[in-house]
């Protein structure tokens, strides 16, 4: 995982083995058709011949039961040719896979990264075709893993993810029978919950410097093609902060002001209703800037109204000032991205501080004071 950056207080930012063994029952063969009623006699009751015989026949069925536990057992595509201590891991979202192969050295603590790859999600139909691009590359091919772990942009439940942004399905059961080593899914903010206390000062953006209490509850939110959240308590048996990933991002959206109830009037004219997600996301800084191409001609006559920008294109005109309608879309949405920094804040009482991460945010870092501070 890669942490880009963070900050402690109400309102933070931050930048961003194990071989499968596969259990199955040897199933039976060998039915009894020659002794149906009565139990199988001993093989020194039988003629010589016939003993010959069914000793052959019970030689046969160990046989055949050991040849399909091994072939339901054995390791898959990958399983012979792992590295116990590789591991891949990967961060999937709705635009793109980022892919990372790590060797681990437990006992001094220095791992290496030995080779990253990001994949765009709109490549490729599903996860395993993505998965089949990387097993292709040939620094793959020298270090083969022997586990994987997926911080999936979705909801988990048993090892298994239906993306919400994406027609995906990743199923760790399944991947893990398929190429033979151990695969773990999780929800991709979960992962970013566990960096959290792994970040160091210098990682760190703060935008309101305040004490953070000791084992206090931390949230962990970020903006991208959709909007991730997690909170973190700590846990004294587990020596460490639990995460618990939400889905608290699709709660309905409340404004403040009149501009934010226009706003939240705008989205649900094109979707039917207005969640937190909807205008804090990638397409909802999209949605923020057409909502202000609405406004009447003659109270901006110096802006062309009728232009459209990708979030991206937004990001870059607000961040060199070359268009002010997007100076202030940016502005409103880091605006929106606080408040809701602060609505989490109060759920968790996050007094271990919020962290605010993902890919939009180190983009529109210049834009983070002023825009931020105006929901303080």
């Amino acid at each position: 995982m890669n942490c880009l950056s963070g900050c402690r207080g109400r309102h933070t930012v931050i930048n961003q083995n194990v071989a499968a063994r596969i259990n199955s029952k040897p199933c039976r063969t060998l039915q009894r058709t020659s002794f149906r009623s009565q139990a199988p006699p001993r093989l020194s009751s039988l003629p010589t011949s016939k003993a010959h015989q069914h000793h052959q026949a019970r030689s046969k069925q160990r046989k055949l039961v050991r040849c399909q536990s091994s072939q339901l057992a054995g390791p898959g595509e990958w399983g012979q040719a792992a590295d116990q201590n590789v591991v891949l891991v990967a961060d999937i979202g709705g635009t793109n896979c980022r892919f990372v192969l790590w060797r681990l050295d437990l006992q001094s603590g220095n791992h290496e990264k030995l080779f990253s790859k990001i994949y765009p999600t709109k490549d490729y139909m599903t996860f395993d075709d993505a998965l089949d691009a990387l097993a292709g590359e040939d620094a793959f091919k020298i270090d083969t893993p022997g586990a994987a772990a997926f911080a999936c942009a979705g909801p988990v439940l048993d090892n298994k993810c239906v993306m919400t942004n994406l027609e995906w399905i990743i199923d760790g059961q399944s991947l893990t029978v398929k190429y033979g080593i151990r695969m773990a899914v999780l929800n991709d903010f979960e992962a970013c919950g566990y960096g959290v206390p792994a970040l160091r000062p210098e990682d760190l953006l703060v935008l309101n410097d305040v004490p953070a209490r000791r084992k206090g509850p931390k949230a962990c939110m970020g903006p991208g093609t959709g909007l991730g959240q997690a909170n973190l308590y700590w846990s004294e048996n587990f020596g460490d902060y639990r995460v618990w990933p939400s889905e608290g991002a699709h709660a309905s959206f409340a404004p403040r002001g009149w501009k934010q109830r226009a706003l939240q009037t705008h989205v649900e004219r094109q979707l039917g209703y207005c969640e937190v997600e909807h205008v804090c996301c990638g397409s909802g800084l999209q949605r923020i800037y057409e909502f202000l191409q609405t406004d009447e001609h003659c109270a901006r006559p110096d802006l062309d109204l009728t232009v459209h920008k990708t979030a991206a294109e937004i990001s870059k005109s607000a961040m060199d000032n070359s268009d002010q309608l997007a100076v202030e879309a940016v502005d409103l949405f880091l605006a929106l991205i606080g408040a809701e920094a602060g609505h989490m804040g109060l759920r968790s009482l996050a007094s271990g501080g919020i962290y605010i991460c993902g890919g939009i945010m180190p983009k529109v870092h210049c834009r983070l004071n002023h825009s931020i501070q105006c929901c303080l």
